[in-house]
C-alpha cells in the first residue's frame, strides 16, 4: 500500500482532550501539529470499515502510547498536499504514513495546522 491517491482519507487519532471540542464537534489545530521530528503521524483509512479504523487506533496508537483513543480527525490527502505538505507512507505499522514538509517556524505550523483542522471531520469515540 505505497501509492497515494489524492482522494484517500487520512485519519489522525486523537489522544488528548485539548485536540478537540466535543461540544462543537470540531478538531483543534493541536491535532495536526508536527512532532519534534517534523512529522504528523496518520493512518490511511480509505476502503476499510469504521470498526477496522478504530481497531487500528487501539492496536497501533492507544497501546503504544498507553492512552485511550478519544476520537479521530479524518482529512483527504489532497487537502494536506494543497498546503505544500507531503504525505509519505511509513510502514510498519500497516497503513501508517507521515505528513512532512512543515515549516520550521512554529507560527507557520500553527497556521497550517489550523487550516487542516478546519477541513477535517471529527469522529468522537
Amino acid at each position: 500500500m505505497t501509492t497515494l491517491d489524492l482522494s484517500e482519507i487520512l485519519s489522525r487519532f486523537i489522544l488528548q482532550t485539548n485536540w478537540f471540542s466535543s461540544s462543537g464537534g470540531r478538531v483543534k489545530y493541536a491535532t495536526f501539529m508536527p512532532n519534534g521530528h517534523g512529522e504528523t503521524s496518520v493512518f490511511r483509512t480509505s476502503g476499510i470499515t469504521e470498526s477496522e479504523i478504530w481497531n487500528i487506533g487501539d492496536r497501533e496508537v492507544s497501546i503504544r502510547r498507553s492512552k485511550p483513543i478519544l476520537g479521530r480527525a479524518d482529512i483527504r490527502t489532497n487537502d494536506v498536499i494543497s498546503k505544500d505538505l507531503k504525505v509519505v507512507p511509513s510502514e510498519p505499522p500497516v497503513r501508517h504514513a507521515n505528513i512532512i514538509g512543515w515549516s520550521d517556524e512554529r507560527s507557520k505550523q500553527k497556521m497550517i495546522a489550523t487550516e487542516l483542522a478546519a477541513e477535517s471531520l471529527f469522529h468522537k469515540r
